[in-house]
């Protein structure tokens, strides 16, 4: 006779067979607990204890289990490896179940979905949905805690697919059964998960989200996100907000590497110590604006009229220090309403973000009040909600249980019938007080006590030398006998546990109901509430600019077509971390005329810095900050291009070499004269003459061809000649004080060429053995005075710029099979081409 398994473990193994790629949080009592390989897996991530249980066969089953009330310490560990967790929930009460407590899964957690699991609240997680159109990809990307949503069309090229999905920080990919197994692959060699979903219908409840998206292709896209949201979350997504449509063209163009380059929002190298941008400027009082500077950082602005209106509400915030500070205060006294928003519309939400929903509510009229209507007019008369307010604010206790069960979430006088419930039960409870000094003194046994648990409902407790005297009149039966005490029961005891019992139950369950009409009250408002998250967000972060453009006395800067001028400009994290007067202050001036800065000057000297520190003040001129200068002029620039330090491709793992001629030949191609371009010692990667050539072939080709604002350090001095045949260029060097055969570094940027590069008395600071040292003296004199080195010709010769667009067109069009598009993709793939052709026309 074949063996069967018991009827929980059959309910488990029909659950489980629903979710096969998931680890499933099966619900048990006060315990989620893990069987089969899930408990393997689970116990081995989470270093727990590994056991087996009696599941109706032979041999016991693997199994592991965590806290109900600690599961979210344990999830978001499993989450972060690439798991997926499957929460299956006992969906009907054991007291008042007849046979099997009915389970099911109520909610999937996956990298790309997490909300309560987020363990940084400053911190935003990414889900993205691809279609392949064949000639490009259409992307929607959401992050599931606040709602944020958005739609984007980028090339049919691998590479700026994975550069994209990387630079919205997406943790998990959705993409159709037919997808690239190749494309597959790279994406999750990023540690990205690829999830699969092949359901693009979009259900007419959010018809009011896609209004605007017209394309077929972003509509799937789209429809493949909420297909596989609602697959995951088994509810409908009221809390997603508009789509907007993303446009490279619409913000200041950096790739992947140019982000990763300056430090943004993400350290070269992961360190206690390590500072990004992002890090250093947040001050923010709340995680909400902490997330908005984020987006701004990775999306400065590039039209004029909205910087300045940034600048002005700054500019505002800085000359009124005590309504900045009362804004500040109030600040931070909210909560972070954007994921408490999501929290009640997916139905996760308990007592306690209810009632600091309402602490936020309750400081909304002091913040948006204090604010004038001159510079700031898109935050007045917006809806506050003070009957929310006041529902919330009249309901919950001033600290609310985490569980609704545990009773006691709402005031004495909200709701009558609950009062009338409650009276019941404190009668009786006043009631178990005077029957225990009644038995008491009936008895004569001073250390009865009346007690409660869940097993025996209430009993007396009498010691065991003193049970020995009880008496058959007084009517007390035997329930359990403890090493030093018995425990009885009576008619009179029992009677009356009916009674607080029903009381209580009635009580939990007038609450439940209570709390889910004021959740309903709380949806019904989602579509305001996510208006005035938005708002606060952002007044926190224009407060939060202004006191850092004051505390480190910033300037404003002021924009013009051409020049670039900034005096005595510093990096702003290198200046506040270093004491003065040690940080050395620089200046840059780039103009029509003279548009390329080649820089000289020994490694250590700082050229690497000057150049980052001047795109750092771009930077946070074009989101609207005060920058750390005296003085800065600046044109607004569309992109930034950077080839700074020796690194190998993370996308493709190419060489140090192909990374500096792949990331040259972007600057190179798609770089207008309002770009602004940093190479760093560019052509090191090859020999000498190939790398001199290379150089001197790229300046040329700015110079004449591209004309974008330029810094271009080297360390091949014979280009410092260039100064003499391009008319745009101009020699600057990082300064060294020489003594003897030791050098100190004074980090000052001067006009000129630099005399050498100091190589070898850099290696002597390394502590280079002195041999080496003088050997390598000798063999530099004698390259020096070799006939071979002598320096090429510097001559102009006509270089002709190769259209980017004509490039990406012929690209599109040679790696395309027209026997893979539907009618309709070819007439939509055309129409983008003419699109395309006319943007770049105008």
């Amino acid at each position: 006779m074949a063996e069967k398994y018991t009827p929980m473990m059959e309910q488990y193994l029909n659950v489980k067979k629903n979710y096969p790629d998931t680890l499933l949080f099966y619900r048990v009592g006060d315990f989620y607990e893990m069987f089969f390989e899930d408990a393997v897996k689970a116990s081995k991530e989470l270093d727990l204890v590994l056991t087996g249980k009696a599941a109706g066969v032979e041999e016991r089953i693997p199994m592991c289990g965590v806290p109900f009330h600690a599961v979210n310490a344990y999830i978001p560990r499993l989450v972060n490896k690439g798991f997926k967790v499957a929460i299956c929930e006992q969906l009907t009460d054991p007291k008042l179940s007849q046979g099997l407590v009915e389970r099911d899964v109520i909610r999937i957690i996956t990298p790309g979905t997490m909300v309560d699991e987020i363990q940084d609240d400053r911190q935003s997680v990414y889900l993205a949905a691809i279609e392949d159109m064949v000639y490009g990809y259409s992307l929607a990307i959401v992050e599931m805690s606040t709602g944020e949503n958005y739609v984007e069309e980028i090339d049919h090229q691998s590479v700026h697919l994975i550069q994209s999905l990387l630079k919205a920080n997406v943790r998990e990919c959705v993409v159709s059964s037919s997808f690239s197994e190749k494309l597959k692959n790279q994406i999750q060699e990023q540690g990205i998960l690829i999830s699969i979903s092949d359901e693009t219908k979009i259900d007419s409840i959010y018809d009011s989200l896609i209004i605007d998206i017209q394309k077929e292709a972003l509509l799937k896209a789209y429809g493949r996100m909420l297909n596989y949201l609602q697959n995951t979350q088994k509810q409908a997504l009221t809390h997603l907000r508009q789509p907007s449509l993303e446009k490279e063209e619409e913000a200041l163009y950096m790739d992947f590497s140019t982000r990763l380059n300056l430090e943004l929002v993400q350290p070269l190298r992961q360190s206690a110590r390590a500072v990004t941008l992002w890090s250093f400027l947040d001050h923010c009082a709340s995680a909400m604006g902490s997330r908005e500077l984020k987006k701004w950082i990775e999306r400065p602005l590039i039209q004029k009229e909205k910087i300045e209106e940034r600048l002005n509400k700054v500019n505002w915030m800085m000359e009124n220090m005590m309504d900045r500070s009362f804004i500040r205060d109030h600040l931070s006294r909210i909560y972070d309403l954007e994921r408490i928003i999501t929290r009640c519309a997916i139905g996760s939400a308990n007592a306690v973000d209810v009632q600091r929903l309402g602490k936020t509510l309750a400081e909304v009229p002091d913040v948006l009040n204090r604010l004038p209507e001159s510079f700031f007019p898109e935050f007045q008369h917006l809806d506050v909600l003070p009957d929310l307010f006041e529902k919330i604010d009249s309901a919950l206790v001033e600290n609310p249980p985490l569980l609704i069960s545990n009773g006691g979430l709402f005031k004495d006088g909200y709701s009558a019938a609950l009062d009338e419930v409650r009276s019941i039960q404190k009668n009786g409870q006043d009631f178990i007080m005077h029957l225990e000094a009644k038995e008491r003194e009936r008895t004569g046994i001073k250390t009865l006590k009346i007690a409660y648990n869940k097993v025996f409902g209430y009993y007396i407790e009498i010691s065991k030398v003193a049970a020995q005297s009880v008496l058959p009149e007084w009517g007390y039966t035997r329930k359990q006998t403890l090493t030093n005490n018995e425990r009885f029961i009576s008619e009179e005891l029992k009677a009356e546990e009916d009674r607080i019992l029903h009381a209580s139950q009635r009580a939990v369950e007038l609450e439940k109901k209570l709390f889910q009409e004021l959740m309903n009250s709380i949806k019904d408002q989602l579509w305001p509430l996510q208006i005035l998250a938005r708002a606060l967000s952002q007044v926190d972060v224009y407060a939060n600019l202004a006191e850092m453009s004051q505390k480190h006395q910033y300037v404003r800067p002021v924009f013009d077509d051409v020049i670039l001028d900034i005096q005595s400009g510093k990096h702003p994290i290198l200046e506040a971390q270093m004491k003065h007067p040690r940080y050395v202050a620089n200046d840059i001036h780039l103009d029509a005329e003279k548009y390329l800065d080649l820089i000289t000057g020994p490694n250590m000297g700082g050229k690497s810095t000057y150049m980052r520190q001047v795109a750092l003040i771009v930077l946070l001129a074009q989101i609207g900050c005060y920058v750390p200068a005296k003085q800065c002029v600046m044109p607004i620039f569309d992109k930034i291009f950077t080839r700074i330090g020796a690194s190998d491709d993370i996308l493709s793992g190419h060489s140090t070499f192909m990374v500096e001629m792949k990331e040259a030949n972007q600057a190179l191609q798609e770089a207008t004269n309002r770009s602004l371009i940093l190479f760093d010692e560019i052509g090191r990667g090859t020999s000498t003459y190939d790398g001199m050539a290379l150089a001197q072939a790229m300046m040329e080709y700015i110079a004449h061809v591209v004309k974008a604002k330029t810094m271009f350090s080297t360390h091949y001095h014979e280009l410092t000649e260039m100064e003499n045949y391009l008319d745009c260029v101009i020699n600057e060097h990082v300064s060294v004080k020489q003594k003897d055969q030791d050098v100190t570094f004074l980090y000052k940027v001067e006009k000129g060429a630099a005399g050498h590069s100091y190589g070898i008395n850099v290696a002597r600071l390394a502590g280079l053995p002195e041999s080496v040292l003088e050997r390598a003296k000798d063999i530099q004199r004698d390259l020096e005075n070799a006939d071979h080195l002598q320096q090429a010709g510097f001559q102009f010769v006509e270089m002709k710029r190769e259209d980017p667009m004509v490039s990406r067109l012929k690209d599109r069009l040679t790696g395309l099979d027209m026997d893979e598009l539907s009618p309709k993709q070819a007439w939509q793939f055309l129409s983008d081409l003419q699109e395309e052709v006319k943007k770049h026309e105008s």
